[in-house]
């Protein structure tokens, strides 16, 4: 179980207070960059279903809508334990059981990742123009933005580079938003996304989307993998910009060196 942990990242070589803290930004000016984009994340959703009430039960059936819930529960989350970083030296997470701290490495995976996925399907094949600025706002805010705050979360905090074993979670996700999408369709009668339609272009087709969208998630979980490393390198290796540490920090804190990662005590 030990070395399962490992593969995952949950070990003494890689202390969770790195989701938490920032190379750039003092931890209070990170908690409260963290909390803004936590904020606008919450306003986009109560505006959306305000404004539209009618589809607000539907927007769950929506991937779209799926993965931008999971950038606001994420920013919460990263509030909550930001603070606790800040305020105690130690994040909460930090004492949580292991399973749940590998829960938390999987869903910083996901946010950093399968934005782009939301962002380029839509932008490549179903955008169609906008009819109103309501539809202009709420499309850039989840298929737009939503990619700008990924970007963020692999720039800014401390975050080490993704273990490979996160690639069978995303595939795991999408398989199960395949579920998702169907079973939409068996009890409200409609696709959630016209690809997904086997009688719209033949069910080769939709299995061709099916896979490009899986092979492009992989793509992408290797190109944000390598700009997190390519962050650490430059920050860490190359300036010596270990991170604005908490100054309640209680914590050893691991670095980099020639060898890998190696842990101060």
């Amino acid at each position: 179980m030990a070395k399962f942990y490992e593969l995952n990242h949950i070990s003494p070589t890689h202390r969770q207070s790195r989701y938490f803290s920032s190379w750039l930004l003092p931890s209070p000016v990170f908690l409260a960059y963290r909390a803004l984009l936590c904020l606008y994340s919450v306003l986009v959703i109560i505006i959306a279903n305000a404004l539209r009430p009618e589809i607000a039960g539907s927007r769950f059936s929506y991937f779209t809508w799926l993965t931008y819930w999971g950038i606001t529960c994420y920013l919460l989350v990263s509030v909550a334990h930001t603070f606790s970083y800040w305020r105690y030296g130690k994040a909460w997470l930090e004492s949580w059981p292991k399973w749940l701290q590998l829960l938390h490495g999987v869903f910083y995976t996901t946010i950093t990742v399968l934005p782009w996925t939301v962002t380029a399907v839509y932008w490549a094949v179903l955008f169609d123009g906008f009819e109103e600025e309501y539809d202009a706002w709420s499309n850039i805010s989840v298929h737009a933005i939503n990619a700008v705050v990924a970007f963020l979360e692999i720039i800014i905090p401390r975050t080490e580079p993704m273990p490979w074993v996160h690639i069978p979670w995303l595939i795991v996700i999408l398989g199960g938003y395949l579920g998702v999408a169907y079973i939409t369709k068996a009890t409200q009668g409609f696709y959630t996304y016209s690809f997904l339609n086997p009688n719209h272009k033949g069910s080769g087709v939709t299995a061709a989307y099916c896979v490009g969208i899986l092979a492009g998630t992989t793509i992408l979980f290797c190109i944000m993998k390598g700009l997190v490393w390519l962050r650490v390198w430059i920050t860490e290796k190359k300036l010596g910009m270990n991170g604005k540490l908490s100054k309640r920090d209680v914590g050893s804190e691991a670095e980099i060196t020639e060898e890998g990662w190696k842990v101060n005590v």
